[in-house]
């Protein structure tokens, strides 16, 4: 009795396994800024834990500059709904510094979004952002250099 009911029970074991997010793959396509991948976003925000959201809002940070109006559709999306773990703007539109490996990197990072930042209409909150922390990690350098 036992085993028909685990064998009854295989084809919904089998469905919800290959529901499984692959994460790695998720996050790749979204940090490509492909808007295939950006329209996923709220799928994988609904089910992200708090690691998986974290690294969703840095995959839409590296998008960013790649397809701005694309991120900040999907931004809007996000900011208008609660999420699990889901922080949205305040977040992506900051500067990633701990992204990167050298200052030159975040410098070019800032340069390339901030310019693409002011080609929409739709990026005021998030170049305001994207200023004030750039701001904030140029004195925490100076800081440091001292």
């Amino acid at each position: 009795m036992r085993r028909l009911l685990v064998l009854s029970l295989f084809p919904y074991l089998v469905w919800a396994g290959g529901n499984a997010i692959d994460w790695p793959a998720s996050l790749k396509g979204v940090k490509s800024g492909e808007q295939g991948w950006l329209d996923k976003v709220p799928e994988l925000a609904a089910t992200a834990d708090v690691k998986q959201a974290a690294d969703l809002e840095d995959a839409l940070s590296i998008a960013l500059p790649k397809n701005t109006t694309g991120v900040l559709d999907t931004l809007g999306t996000i900011d208008a709904k609660s999420w699990p773990h889901m922080i949205g703007t305040d977040i992506v539109c900051g500067v990633p510094a701990e992204l990167f490996t050298n200052d030159a990197m975040v410098e070019d990072y800032y340069q390339r979004t901030r310019l693409a930042l002011l080609e929409t209409d739709k990026g005021a909150t998030c170049l305001w952002i994207l200023e004030a922390t750039y701001e904030e990690w140029k004195a925490d350098n100076a800081r440091k250099a001292k």
